[in-house]
């Protein structure tokens, strides 16, 4: 009898398991469809009517997605309100309360305060940097940039390691660079782009972004170093890039720069790698949530066209392998916590079987596998990459045509100014 009790326990906790519950991104995936097809108040629409809108639990990620649907509707003020709320939620959030923790240690994840993955917090402001600069709020685009790898910062020290490969990010330190030239600070700009170089070259980085060193970047690099007689600067550049330094060198002096931020893509999302075993009678379900890197790949066919001319953009950041390496980075402790959970469960599943009998017993195990389910909340809204093109033009106003992954997204007028870079927003709305 307590055999057959068994089989027909793992039986159905099996048609449970297959059954599952539905996870965040099954929930929202028309919401991610009506973005992606630009139905952004549609989109609205469905995040309201989503379960987060309501849940205090899921308040950041809702914020973030919201700020994505605003930005991408052209509303860039309240946009960055989102993202400001959202920034304070993150570090309201920075110590995890002791009802949340238990409350994951006998349901599962999603049962907490979301506070966000290491990417996400940081690419608030990333997104934040970005609404800046389009509406030209240069300095407090470059606020947002320096937080960037403030935030960066505080995460790796919190862990108390250094082994975390992403612990500063170049695509910051990059703009940051543009932005304090474009405001006529060469300087700390020469410090940034040296920087930034410095992590793009790094091969711990290399995960983080596709293929080498940006080319403008180091053109940018050794003209400003020229500029500054910082001829050692310029020599070490040459010995690592003198087809580049060449160009950079060459480049008629009756000109400006025009810098244009190309966001890409759609981030891929969360989803639920899960696998059950049989132990001491039970079924055991593991449910950990992924972000497959393999979903990401680079485009050749982001830049800008001018006069019949196309300047490919450089890819300054792969948000999808952020994603991935970021969750990756952070296993080991959900492998930890889940163990911790499924023991606390195992336990209460026996006594039930002990003190309810059979039906109590098989009622608990079959809680235990249908709430064992992978949190797989996450700002799903995000870009998939970010590229940066940079072109000299010849003093005076012209007419670019900016191409994002081979569609002309954006025809642009510009003023071009002798010595000085402009710089503009790339974005599919």
């Amino acid at each position: 009898m307590k055999s057959l009790s068994r089989i027909f326990n793992c039986s159905l906790c099996w048609f449970f398991l297959a059954s599952g519950c539905a996870t965040y991104t099954d929930e929202t995936a028309k919401m991610r469809l009506d973005f992606r097809s630009r139905n952004f108040p549609s989109a609205m629409e469905k995040l309201k009517k989503a379960g987060i809108a309501s849940e205090g639990r899921s308040r950041l990620l809702y914020l973030m997605e919201k700020a994505m649907i605003l930005d991408r509707q052209g509303n860039r003020a309240d946009a960055r309100k989102a993202l400001l709320q959202a920034d304070k939620v993150v570090d309201e959030l920075y110590t995890t309360s002791i009802s949340n923790t238990a409350a994951t240690l006998v349901v599962n994840e999603s049962m907490s305060d979301y506070s966000g993955e290491d990417y996400e917090v940081v690419a608030i402001h990333t997104m934040l940097a970005l609404s800046f600069l389009e509406d030209k709020l240069y300095e407090e685009a470059r606020v947002e940039a320096k937080k960037i790898n403030n935030r960066l910062h505080t995460i790796a020290t919190d862990r108390g390691s250094d082994k975390n490969a992403y612990k500063e990010d170049a695509f910051a330190r990059y703009l940051s660079g543009m932005i304090f030239e474009a405001l006529g600070d060469t300087d700390d700009a020469l410090i940034d782009y040296r920087r930034a170089l410095e992590l793009f070259e790094d091969p711990a980085y290399k995960s983080f972004y596709f293929g080498g060193p940006p080319r403008a970047l180091v053109e940018g690099l050794a003209s400003l170093a020229a500029r500054k007689d910082r001829l050692d600067v310029v020599t070490k550049l040459r010995g690592r890039y003198p087809q580049w330094v060449t160009a950079a060198q060459a480049s008629d002096s009756n000109t400006g720069e025009v810098a244009v931020v190309h966001e890409t893509g759609f981030i891929a999302v969360k989803v639920a790698k899960e696998f059950a075993l049989p132990i001491a009678g039970q079924i055991v379900r593991f449910s950990f949530p992924y972000i497959d890197q393999r979903s990401s790949y680079p485009s050749s066919m982001t830049g800008v066209e001018f006069k019949g001319h196309f300047v490919q953009a450089d890819n300054v950041a792969d948000l999808t392998s952020l994603a991935h390496y970021s969750l990756e980075d952070k296993r080991l402790r959900l492998i930890v916590k889940n163990g911790a959970r499924l023991l606390a469960k195992g336990q209460l599943t026996d006594q039930a079987y002990q003190h309810l009998g059979l039906f109590g017993g098989l009622a608990a195990n079959v809680y235990s596998v249908v709430t064992e389910t992978a949190d797989t909340r996450g700002w799903t809204l995000l870009p998939e990459a970010l590229y940066i093109t940079r072109l000299r033009l010849p003093v005076g106003k012209h007419t670019i045509q900016v191409k994002n992954e081979g569609r002309v997204n954006q025809v642009m007028s510009v003023d071009v100014k002798k010595g000085q870079l402009q710089l503009l927003r790339d974005c599919v709305r």
